[in-house]
């Protein structure tokens, strides 16, 4: 480069450089500024326009952009010279941009003549590649490094030429980060990649939407996870991935996976360790929704299973410990069978052995504990995280503990008509309509109440299979041994029943229709039986729980020595007295009433001066003591409070009355009347008369 650059010396010991280009750009500076007339100012111009003074003129753009694009600044504000610089300074930038690029490519094509071809991962990252287990050897060895790039154990590099021809290496992200897996999502048809990358702990992989990997503000997250991402380096690592999957797209292998475990689109039931099929379709994996990695980790196998079985063995004098597993067994059934999903609530006094019985249930697919992993969760969590979770779960019993820990009585109401729905309501997000979750399976519950309790409709009533009573017995001196048996044998030993059940059902697709016609004809059997329309509603409930202790107990599963159907019934028989809540709160109202006519004006006390006595408590309403009265007016305030204190929900209690015509309806949309107490007015419920002799009839 001698020959396009003079030495300026200030002293002995400083020698710079500056490029001829510069020159060049200075004496047409100085030729413009001297300029006598325009015809001076083009022959300034002119002279630019050779070939070898433009190449020297791009050199010195690389070299020196800064102070190229300062000398053409000063160019600019001279008079009528803004629109030539301005053009030359275009014409600069692109000239550099492709002389560039030109001298990059030479540069890496030397490179890669020199090293023998595209370098492949296994090589550049050496003894520091991520083991087999993350990655296996044969397609580590295919993955190549893009064009461009440089990725070896201190981290991603970009590659460009210098002025000199030099490579310049600069870094992407501090650590070595890479694409090794793609994959399609049969349930939300999202594309998925599987990125890996080295952090302080080692190597760490996560399957990811492909849109993560492609937006600025996604790709951030993975630094959560020690992936060497951040805010400031994000358009690099980004633009890195892009041209690697671009370079590599047919070597990373390719699998399917799906986001929730249970039945599959193609007939096969995927749990977190198997996925058992009808015929081999290729790989197939389980990728949690994000948040619900934990959930996975629950739904494992441990211990022997002859231990479990020694359980079972000692449970079979216990209805409804058996009906426990007979419902956890029925979950992948419901999507078998295509019926729709059922509750099965166990309730009964504190520590009677519910929890314990939930255990026992969970512990046929997964791990029974309080803290995750687990199979079985709590009735304390949102209904979104409780949507979400039965759609990950999709064919899988969902199992919640102590329904009074719900965070609203509602919630409990809403989870049920939900849960049997089949599907979580739709939610926006900030990309749009986010992936609705559905399943079809069985929500197995406990509580000291009734689930049915926390809602007035009878709706609910026909969607739970209630079983009262104490799952162990009423004798503590027997069932406290139980309870430690059961726990100490589920923490050890569990989710191996499971998928021993479902490798039946798989194995016998072809015996579809003989398990639906045994289904259908006990369905039948327990509607004819029933005595009501919430009775007949239970019965393909039965029916399924029915089926899958038949075919339990083909695959192993010891037979009961009592009845567990039968108490089942009976119990159904018993929750049925609890069916009409709405008749139930009305009842309690009117007893109240009766009890404190004192308190209504109308009926009041008088004192010995024959005046009013004001009840010390005040005013309940107002009720005629005439023979022929038509209502009972009740104040707003007092009747929901007398509601609330007896767990009743007022608003749906007091819908249900207007729906019956218990309740007068107030003018408009209004539920109340204005009604005089006295020497005041308020608004008051009025119950109508037939109603109270409805209830003095019954």
């Amino acid at each position: 480069m001698a020959d396009e650059a003079r030495l300026v010396s200030n002293d002995d010991s400083t020698t710079n450089i500056e490029p001829i280009g510069l020159q060049r750009l200075n004496q047409l500076l100085a030729a413009l500024q001297t300029a006598q007339c325009k015809s001076d100012e083009d022959d300034a111009w002119t002279a630019l326009q050779n070939g070898d003074v433009m190449a020297t003129l791009v050199d010195a753009w690389r070299r020196s952009p800064d102070r190229a694009s300062a000398l053409l600044a000063v160019v600019e504000s001279l008079p009528r010279q803004s629109r030539r610089s301005r053009s030359l300074r275009s014409t600069l930038k692109r000239a550099a941009i492709d002389a560039g690029r030109a001298a990059t490519e030479r540069a890496i094509d030397e490179l890669e003549d020199n090293l023998g071809g595209p370098i492949s991962l296994a090589v550049s990252l050496g003894p520091d590649a991520p083991p087999p287990r993350m990655v296996p050897a044969d397609v580590l060895a295919s993955l190549t490094t893009p064009r461009g790039y440089a990725v070896e154990p201190g981290g991603v590099f970009k590659l460009r030429a210098g002025p000199d021809g030099d490579l310049i290496r600069t870094q992407v992200c501090a650590a070595p980060i890479f694409i090794c897996g793609r994959a399609f999502d049969v349930v939300t048809y999202e594309a998925k990649r599987q990125v890996i990358w080295k952090g302080n702990g080692g190597w760490h992989s996560r399957t990811v939407s492909r849109r993560t990997i492609m937006d600025n503000g996604r790709i951030v997250a993975l630094s959560d996870f020690e992936a060497p991402v951040s805010s400031a380096v994000s358009t690099m690592v980004i633009a890195y991935l892009t041209d690697f999957e671009a370079t590599n797209g047919h070597r990373i292998p390719a699998i399917q996976t799906s986001s929730s475990m249970g039945w599959q689109p193609d007939g096969g039931f995927l749990l977190p360790d198997v996925y058992y099929m009808v015929e081999s379709r290729g790989d197939y994996r389980l990728v949690p929704p994000t948040g619900l990695e934990a959930v996975a980790g629950g739904w494992s196998m441990h211990g022997e299973e002859d231990k479990w079985f020694e359980l079972v063995e000692a449970l079979r004098e216990f209805p409804i410990a058996m009906l426990a597993i007979y419902a956890s067994l029925a979950a992948p059934l419901v999507g078998y069978l295509d019926i729709p999903g059922f509750i099965v609530d166990i309730s009964g006094e504190t520590s009677g052995g519910k929890t314990t019985v939930l255990r026992l249930a969970a512990s046929v697919w997964g791990r029974p504990s309080d803290a995750y992993p687990s199979a079985m969760y709590s009735w304390d969590s949102t209904q979104v995280w409780i949507e979400r979770t039965a759609g990950f779960l999709h064919s899988l019993p969902l199992i919640l503990d102590e329904t009074k820990r719900a965070r609203h009585p509602r919630v409990v109401r809403d989870i049920i008509y939900t849960f049997c729905h089949g599907q979580g309501r739709g939610r926006g997000s900030l990309d749009g309509t986010r992936h609705t979750p559905s399943w079809q399976s069985v929500l197995i519950s406990s509580g000291e109440g009734m689930a049915t309790s926390f809602s007035e409709d009878a709706g609910t009533r026909a969607r739970v299979v209630s079983l009262t009573g104490k799952p162990l017995g009423a004798d503590a001196a027997v069932g406290a041994p139980l309870a430690d048996l059961i726990r100490g044998t589920v923490t050890e030993s569990y989710g191996h029943f499971g998928r021993k059940f479902v490798h039946y059902l798989v194995a016998n697709r072809n015996r579809r229709e003989d398990i639906l016609s045994a289904f259908n004809t006990l369905k039948e059997r327990y509607s004819s039986a029933a005595f009501t329309a919430v009775g007949r509603r239970h019965a393909s409930h039965l029916a399924a729980m029915s089926v899958a202790a038949l075919i339990a107990e083909q695959i192993g599963l010891p037979k009961p020595k009592c009845d567990p159907f039968s108490f089942l019934l009976e119990s159904q028989a018993k929750a049925s007295a609890d069916a009409d809540r709405p008749l139930a709160a009305l009842q309690d109202v009117i007893g109240w009433c009766a009890a404190h006519q004192s308190r209504f004006y109308g009926r009041h006390d008088h004192n010995s001066a024959g005046n009013v006595n004001v009840p010390s408590r005040g005013w309940a309403g107002a009720w005629s003591e005439k023979g022929n009265w038509e209502v009972i007016s009740i104040l707003s305030t007092e009747l929901r409070s007398l509601l609330q204190s007896w767990q009743h929900d007022p608003d749906e209690v007091v819908s249900r009355w207007l729906d019956r015509g218990w309740l007068e309806r107030g003018n408009g949309r209004n539920r109340t009347h204005p009604t005089r107490i006295g020497e005041a007015t308020a608004r008051c419920y009025r119950i109508r008369r037939e109603a109270v002799d409805l209830i003095m009839l019954g």
